[in-house]
């Protein structure tokens, strides 16, 4: 029997937009970019996202640039990441964010 895949949207906006799907796997590993780059404890806030402990939490850093926004919907967490040059937004069902985001 094959593989079943969970993909998740995402968007990568530069001067034209381009949307597409993409696995579990690159959201994990954007927000490890951002992690390393940010020093933030974005585990902590994805972690009081998943748990439903708050709807939203956003932060932004100047140097380096980077904007990170997290919103938990019924069934779905979305998560936008803005760079010096690009904007990326995550859209992934909820259990699967709970399957796959672990801290």
């Amino acid at each position: 029997m094959p593989k079943t895949m969970n993909l998740s949207k995402y968007s990568v906006y530069k001067v034209v937009g381009d949307t597409g799907y993409a696995s579990s796997d690159a959201l994990v590993e954007s927000l490890n970019t951002l992690r390393a780059a940010s020093n933030v404890p974005i585990d902590r806030y994805l972690r009081d996202l998943l748990e439903g402990k708050m709807d939203s939490v956003s932060f932004t850093k100047d140097k380096p640039y980077c904007y990170f926004f997290g919103r938990r919907l019924d069934k779905f967490l979305a998560i936008t990441i803005k760079e010096a040059e690009r904007i990326v937004e995550f859209t992934i069902p909820l259990e699967e964010a709970k399957k796959t985001l672990t801290f």
